[in-house]
């Protein structure tokens, strides 16, 4: 679903990615999670301890694996922003005049001329990641952005990917459609400014938040980073880890050393020693 939902990278906006200190990201959408391994951990998760309890012991999910795997930074400001909505502006609703600021898009809204659909792009205060992607995703196959295309175009390619990439990916609800108003306060802000978020450490939070919420009973699909802790999972017990492929697969530019070290497992892995992705086999194990 991430990857529908996610402008595909170009090596053009890279520098924006950069001063925002989110450029390994890029290398984490569409990623196939192992949903029968994420059940039977979330099983395992006692939400009062944020721990899983394993027959072993307890066992979490540190800050440092989360940047070691991840490389996004750990210092700085806690990623928080308001979902207030800005004030209306020329006849146009407070959060719809701010898109259109910095993206150059109107997004419909319920009742408007533009919006055809049952549901519009714009629900109070959430934004459809969906409709805001394939809107500039026709737009570039129509005009295709290049390294010789204008800064400001590269500039609003880079937010929409964010958008995606944050909204659909990283901090994903459940549909991985609908991102918060309160993102785009820092997603559509400086660039500097949104390089001075520990992302890591929300990162963390937000496993911790879905986990919490996957181990009652009455959830019945987990949403977030995922990928994530199925990583730290494979690390941590490489007994139902995938085999890896030898390095000489490896594309050259892959950023393993000093980068995010669970690229490793990006696409360089077979499935023989696996436990055959079988819910039952993963709780024996645990």
């Amino acid at each position: 679903r991430g990857t529908t939902n996610v402008l595909p990278f170009h090596p053009a906006i890279l520098l924006f990615l950069k001063r925002a200190r989110l450029d390994p990201i890029r290398y984490f959408n569409g990623i196939k999670v192992d949903r029968q391994l994420v059940t039977a951990l979330a099983e395992r998760w006692g939400k009062d301890t944020h721990c899983f309890n394993f027959r072993e012991g307890e066992v979490t999910i540190t800050l440092k694996d989360v940047a070691i795997l991840t490389h996004l930074p750990i210092d700085d400001k806690p990623v928080c922003a308001s979902d207030h909505p800005p004030e209306d502006h020329d006849g146009m609703p407070g959060w719809v005049h701010f898109i259109h600021s910095v993206l150059g898009v109107k997004v419909p809204v319920k009742g408007s001329v533009d919006a055809t659909d049952r549901l519009p792009p714009m629900r109070k205060h959430q934004v459809s990641i969906t409709w805001l992607t394939k809107y500039f995703r026709d737009r570039y196959e129509t005009h295709p952005l290049t390294e010789e295309s204008p800064e400001d175009e590269k500039e609003r390619y880079a937010r929409v990917y964010l958008i995606g990439m944050i909204g659909g990916v990283f901090f994903s609800k459940k549909s991985s459609n609908l991102l918060s108003c309160g993102w785009l306060r820092i997603i559509l802000g400086s660039w500097e400014e949104m390089g001075e978020f520990s992302w890591a450490s929300a990162c963390l939070a937000y496993i911790y938040h879905n986990l919490c919420n996957a181990s009652l009973k009455s959830v019945r699909e987990v949403g977030g980073t995922m990928f994530i802790v199925q990583f730290w999972a494979w690390e941590h017990m490489p007994w139902i880890a995938p085999v890896q492929r030898p390095d000489r697969d490896r594309p050259i530019d892959h950023p393993l050393r000093g980068e995010a070290y669970g690229t490793r497992w990006l696409g360089h892995t077979t499935c023989d020693n696996l436990a055959q992705h079988k819910l039952v086999e993963y709780r024996r194990r645990f």
